[in-house]
């Protein structure tokens, strides 16, 4: 999903945002956690409950903008409901791990949030702004991998579960505070 392709297939798309071919830049302005964007990946009615359901989304992102800015931003899917994806922190909030676990309720905003463990923190500290995302939905975990130390894995369980049968949509979040920018180069998302 490339700036241009989500400016066209976007169910949603932030209005603080602006677009070149090479990136989607979502400014700062937006509350606390404020949805950038949504993208239909699997409609209602489709799958049953109990299908297997794997996801990989594999993210980049301005790398210079998580070197210098506030750039926190959350990625993963919802059922409409209920949200399960991972955190990724921008190069200043590196006294943790470079991404994390997280869940809560979709929605405008995202609320009712729960931020698994956040350690821990990586031997190195250089920011490329690439992530891959797995998510295991019925077994009810992920995991995120970064570049960090040859290979960085932070996994997460989680308590919410999400009805497949009600579809599922990628869902994009801004973190918390007033500086919050995010630039987007690309979303790929695999389903299996």
């Amino acid at each position: 999903m490339t700036p241009s392709w989500l400016e066209a297939h976007a169910s949603y798309i932030n209005n603080f945002s602006s677009s070149t071919p090479e990136q989607l830049t979502f400014n700062k302005g937006s509350p606390d956690y404020a949805v950038l964007l949504k993208v239909l990946l699997i409609p209602d009615d489709i799958l049953e409950d109990s299908t297997l359901v794997t996801l990989k989304i594999v993210v980049s992102m301005d790398d210079e903008i998580g070197k210098k800015k506030d750039s926190d931003p959350m990625y993963g899917v919802s059922d409409g409901v209920s949200f399960l994806g991972f955190q990724m922190y921008d190069k200043s909030n590196y006294d943790i791990a470079p991404c994390f676990g997280m869940e809560g309720t979709s929605g405008d905003s995202l609320t009712e949030i729960t931020k698994m463990d956040k350690g821990p923190k990586p031997n190195e500290s250089f920011y490329d702004g690439q992530y891959v995302i797995t998510l295991k939905l019925n077994e009810h975990w992920g995991s995120c991998y970064t570049a960090h130390d040859g290979g960085f894995e932070k996994t997460a369980g989680y308590s919410k579960r999400l009805l497949l049968s009600r579809g599922l949509t990628l869902e994009v979040y801004r973190g918390k505070g007033p500086a919050e920018i995010v630039g987007i180069k690309f979303i790929e998302v695999t389903v299996m």
